[in-house]
């Protein structure tokens, strides 16, 4: 009988081995499930890191034209005041002609007409006087509403500019925070 005990505890330990193989065997079933689940994750994360890289990129390439913009905005601004600079001086110069070519006629009619009539001379010239300030400040109201509508317009085009790149900047940034 001793020989059949020792036929059932052999048969008791492999009974008990077996099942620690197949605990064994399950645990490296889980094992393996996590290391694919692992591995899935990495590549998962690497592909999301490329992504992300990409994403930077793209940002910062659109700060890049967006500083680019700003600066071309900038230099356009300062052509303008300078062309508009020359366009008053050119102006005020023409004006500056026309009255004294105005005043030379002016000065040739009085002394034919001195002779005539001082009277006359008289009317006439507060008359001219008269006329040449009407004329003068016609040509300053006109050319003060020429320069107010380019500066308006000039407004008008940067706070567009400015309102539109805010908005791209501003829709760059919430889609980079939404994709992190």
């Amino acid at each position: 009988m001793s020989n059949l005990q020792k036929f059932n505890e052999t048969l008791e330990e492999f009974n008990q081995e077996v099942g620690q193989l197949k605990e064994v065997s399950g645990a490296y079933k889980k094992l393996e499930h996590l290391i694919d689940t692992y591995n899935e994750i990495s590549k998962q994360f690497d592909e999301n890191s490329k992504t992300l890289d990409k994403i930077n990129e793209l940002q910062k390439a659109q700060q890049e034209k967006v500083a680019q913009s700003l600066v071309e905005l900038e230099n356009s601004n300062k052509q303008s005041k300078t062309e508009l600079s020359k366009l008053v001086e050119e102006k005020t110069e023409q004006i500056r002609k026309e009255n004294k070519e105005f005043y030379k006629d002016l000065e040739s009619t009085i002394k034919i007409k001195l002779d005539e009539n001082k009277s006359e001379i008289k009317n006439l010239i507060e008359n001219e006087r008269n006329q040449i300030r009407q004329i003068f400040e016609i040509e300053f109201s006109k050319n003060i509403k020429e320069l107010s509508h380019a500066i308006k317009e000039e407004n008008k085009t940067l706070k567009i500019s400015v309102w539109i790149l805010g908005g791209l900047i501003l829709i760059m940034s919430i889609l980079s925070l939404i994709r992190l």
